[in-house]
C-alpha cells in the first residue's frame, strides 16, 4: 500500500472519529437541555398542583409524594446543619455547595 493511500485512510479515520465525537457532544448537550426542561416542567406542574390549579393524576401521585418527602427531608437536613453551625459560631466555614 503506497504511503499516500495510508495517509488518506488515516485521515478518513480521524475525520470519522471526530464526527462521532462531535455527535456524542451534541447528544450530551441536548440531553442536558432535555433533563433541565423536564425538571422545570415537573417543578411547575407541582407548583400548580399545590396551588389547586391542576390535579395530580393517580398514576403520578406516588412521584409527587416522593418529591414532597424528599423536599421535607432536605429541609430537615438544612435545619440540622444550621443547628450544628450555630453550636460553634466561631468555627463556621462557608458552604461550598
Amino acid at each position: 500500500m503506497p504511503f499516500a493511500n495510508l495517509l488518506e485512510k488515516l485521515r478518513d479515520r480521524v475525520v470519522h472519529r471526530s464526527q462521532i465525537g462531535k455527535r456524542k457532544l451534541d447528544r450530551s448537550a441536548v440531553r442536558r437541555r432535555l433533563d433541565e426542561s423536564r425538571r422545570i416542567l415537573g417543578e411547575r406542574f407541582l407548583a400548580l398542583a399545590r396551588a389547586g390549579r391542576v390535579e395530580v393524576p393517580a398514576e403520578l401521585s406516588r412521584y409527587a409524594d416522593a418529591v414532597r418527602g424528599l423536599e421535607e427531608e432536605l429541609q430537615a437536613i438544612d435545619r440540622r446543619l444550621e443547628e450544628l453551625r450555630n453550636e460553634h459560631p466561631g468555627h463556621h466555614q462557608p458552604s461550598t455547595t
